[in-house]
């Protein structure tokens, strides 16, 4: 009886083993990508808020939609307890260019929507940054989608700029 439980034991390791390899657990792939940050600084004078209205206005002027904000020092403040240096994270989004990017390269996702931040460093000092697609990703689509693609980091970087001179 005790070798009929052991090989009958043995046969459902083996068979759950079989299995499981038929089946693997789900891992994580990663892909290396090369990324570009873009960064300027915010002219002396120029307020927080005009850079914030100078980036939604540009954006506006380019059709990027502009889809949301993250006002991080708010959380970092009600986490905390106490005050936190300025950052907010912007979100803003061209739909249809977006639909392309992505059928073109599913990894596209990971820029999207496009994000610029605008926050006060330790030392004061107030920046706009972003994430851009490096041209290597963007050479890699269809043409007509590589060019919007071009247009939107193009449009971004004029926001940036805008944002920084505090542009109206």
């Amino acid at each position: 009886m005790n070798k009929i439980r052991i090989a009958l034991t043995l046969l459902f390791a083996f068979s759950f083993q079989l299995a499981m390899a038929d089946n693997p657990p789900h891992t994580l792939t990663y892909t290396e990508i090369k990324a570009q940050i873009a960064q300027v600084e915010i002219r002396p004078g120029v307020s927080f808020d005009d850079a914030v209205d100078s980036l939604k206005l540009r954006a506006n002027q380019h059709n990027l939609k502009f889809v949301g904000v993250n006002q991080l020092y708010k959380e970092i403040e009600a986490l905390t307890g106490k005050p936190s240096k300025r950052i907010e994270i912007f979100n803003f989004c061209d739909g249809i260019t977006a639909q392309e990017m992505i059928a073109a390269n599913s990894l596209m996702i990971s820029f999207m929507p496009c994000r610029i931040a605008i926050l006060e460093d330790a030392q004061g000092k107030r920046w706009v940054i972003a994430m851009m697609i490096n041209q290597g990703m963007i050479s890699g689509l269809p043409d007509d989608t590589r060019k919007n693609a071009e247009r939107i980091m193009a449009a971004m970087k004029d926001m940036m700029l805008a944002a920084s001179n505090g542009d109206l």
